[in-house]
């Protein structure tokens, strides 16, 4: 009976045991399971943002081109006439939500939002400008003193929009641009480039 009693208790033991190792070995394999699942999520908000960022940059890149021009229209001393924009805010709009979710950096998810305000705040008062243009070319009296203020204080509202903009572009190519970017700009590249890309 003794040895029934030992056969009993060492099955009994090895039993707990052998469950015991088994719970741990899952509970091993779901940890090993859930750390490659947060890898592989990581790396892939990592590409989302990285993607992100290259069409916005490339958006950046665009308006800022297109500041260049409005400001060559306005700088000719000749010019009397309508200026047609074509700045763009749709890669904002279509990346925004995502942006915002993926970018741990307050300071960038700001830096952006403020450019394409910018940029739909230039839109915007370019419309103004254009009808205000129409609205001065229709007047009966094109010599009014008053009338030439206005136009010359429009220009100038404009233009210094234009620069903030132009500036505002310079920052985030300059914090966040790659060195095609750079390029682009015509800027000196950045000391990390050196350093990534020696010459």
């Amino acid at each position: 009976m003794n040895q029934a009693l030992i056969d009993f208790a060492i099955q009994t033991l090895s039993g707990m045991v052998a469950v015991f190792v088994g719970i741990w070995l899952a509970l091993q394999v779901e940890k090993r399971k859930r750390v490659q699942d947060a890898r592989e999520q990581a790396e892939q908000s990592t590409v989302q943002l990285d993607r992100a960022m290259q069409s916005m940059l490339g958006s950046v890149i665009k308006n800022m081109a297109e500041a260049k021009r409005i400001l060559g229209v306005l700088d000719r001393k000749t010019f009397i006439g309508l200026i047609h924009e074509g700045l763009e805010s749709a890669v904002w709009d279509a990346t925004q939500a995502q942006f915002i979710e993926l970018c741990g950096s307050v300071d960038k998810r700001v830096l952006f939002a403020q450019f394409f305000n910018q940029v739909r705040h230039l839109q915007s008062f370019c419309d103004f400008h254009r009808n205000l243009q129409l609205v001065l070319a229709g007047a009966a009296d094109q010599t009014d003193a008053q009338m030439a203020i206005i136009r010359r204080d429009a220009d100038t509202q404009l233009k210094e929009l234009v620069e903030e903009l132009s500036f505002c572009g310079r920052l985030l190519i300059g914090d966040y641009g790659m060195p095609v970017h750079r390029r682009l700009l015509g800027m000196k590249p950045a000391a990390s480039d050196n350093a990534t890309h020696p010459a």
